[in-house]
């Protein structure tokens, strides 16, 4: 795009002129808006409604692996950008399922807005819900097949950190029951170190199924997974991050069986002889 295009683009999107003032520096370093017309995966991020905010898509430069970085901001109802990008992520798209995917690099605890007429800033913290459809809107661009990674190294993931170190299931961690939530939970895969050094700070990785089948094969092997924890937790299982990954376990489990009247009949017996 030429630099009137990039400038109307954020005039039109952008209401404030601080914002403008900011996403033209941005700008300026490579990170701008997708057209309307564009055919870029992503573009069906732009303008989704997240929990009274609507989501505004800056794309950035093309890593080495011929992934696009992109920062996506929340926008209020006054038109108000956030200061901070809500999300940093990645994304790779590629004509074979395992190589579409994307990759949260970080994600905010809080977004501040700038307030008119004052030094002060207006913060919102990020509740879950408004994540989980953060999230889902992240795994609606990913195809069967694909998967979504999010990093854990942050402090706002330590709890899946310190479970995953223990041992726990990954969909029994706040973030894997995210992904298994949102469609994303068809196995998973904790990068819990860096290969060569180049894949950057642990993530969880988790696949979307390429099919029902599938999906409701990898349920199942969930579940019961899930099962074998619940009757043989951990070494320590009044400690609170364990305390708290039973419980979750329990609740994924539930579901998993509501949402699947084969795997219920399956696991019956088992699930009998749990308090769950």
């Amino acid at each position: 795009m030429i630099r009137h295009e990039v400038g109307e683009l954020i005039k039109s999107r952008f209401p404030c002129a601080e914002d403008r003032d900011r996403l033209a520096r941005l700008a300026q370093r490579g990170w701008l808006p997708l057209p309307d017309d564009s055919s870029h995966p992503l573009r069906r991020l732009q303008g989704q409604s997240v929990g009274g905010f609507r989501l505004q898509l800056l794309l950035g430069p093309r890593n080495r692996y011929g992934a696009d970085y992109f920062q996506m901001f929340l926008q209020d109802s006054h038109g108000r950008a956030g200061q901070e990008p809500v999300v940093m992520a990645l994304h790779h798209s590629g004509r074979y399922p395992g190589y579409n995917w994307v990759e949260v690099i970080s994600l905010a605890s809080r977004v501040s807005f700038a307030a008119a007429g004052s030094a002060a800033a207006d913060v919102v913290e990020l509740q879950s819900d408004l994540v989980r459809r953060l999230f889902q809107h992240l795994a609606d661009v990913i195809p069967p097949g694909g998967h979504l990674m999010v990093e854990y190294d942050s402090p706002e993931q330590q709890v899946t950190e310190r479970a995953l170190a223990l041992g726990v299931p990954p969909a029994a961690t706040p973030l894997g029951s995210l992904l298994l939530e949102i469609g994303c939970g068809a196995g998973f895969r904790d990068w819990h170190f860096a290969e060569g050094g180049s894949e950057g700070s642990r993530k969880l990785m988790g696949f979307k199924a390429t099919d029902p089948e599938i999906a409701g094969i990898k349920a199942q092997q969930i579940a019961r997974e899930l099962l074998e924890y619940l009757e043989k937790p951990g070494e320590n299982p009044s400690s609170k991050v364990e305390a708290a990954a039973l419980r979750r376990a329990a609740a994924v489990l539930q579901k998993l069986l509501s949402r699947e009247p084969e795997l219920a009949q399956h696991l019956q017996r088992a699930v009998e002889g749990l308090a769950l």
